[in-house]
């Protein structure tokens, strides 16, 4: 494989390990926010549980 292909190649492994990577931190938050919803977790308890904390409250105000 040429240079120019093999490059090619690894920016499209590298777009869709990000792409999984953000697929499943969606998951993760819509898992907590159905949590959040069946009144088994409070809002303080899913915060505890991500990591960017930020990005959840940013979510979780698109989701009302």
């Amino acid at each position: 494989m040429c240079n120019l292909s093999e490059g090619i190649e690894q920016k499209g492994i590298e777009k869709g390990i990000q792409q999984g990577i953000q697929q499943g931190i969606l998951a993760g938050y819509q898992s907590l926010h159905h949590l959040m919803q069946a009144k088994a977790i409070t809002r303080d308890q899913a915060l505890d549980d991500v990591e960017n904390k930020d990005d959840f409250k940013k979510w979780l105000s698109l989701q009302k």
